[in-house]
């Protein structure tokens, strides 16, 4: 199923589709700069803030139980599991 990712602040929309393996990887397709580091949810460095939306984090070592509580999601292992608006 395809869902669209909007990256609010820099006012791209795209599809999500299977073949990307994160969020992180489509804002890099698009020439979004989301900052990372170990690219595997463990350093908390990608940490964005998800406006609305479900994704899928199977590792989240990186956010703190303050950042949860502010819907901050790691992109580098966040997939999309419905229409998404991220604060990048």
């Amino acid at each position: 199923m395809t869902f669209t990712v909007e990256f609010r602040k820099s006012r791209v929309i795209v599809n999500w589709d299977d073949r990307f393996e994160s969020l992180l990887e489509v804002a890099e397709e698009k020439n979004i700069n989301i900052e990372s580091a170990c690219r595997q949810g463990f350093c908390g460095t990608c940490k964005t803030r998800l406006l609305s939306g479900k994704v899928d984090m199977e590792i989240a070592d990186g956010l703190e139980d303050e950042d949860l509580k502010q819907n901050m999601i790691l992109p580098c292992v966040a997939r999309a599991k419905s229409n998404i608006v991220l604060e990048a």
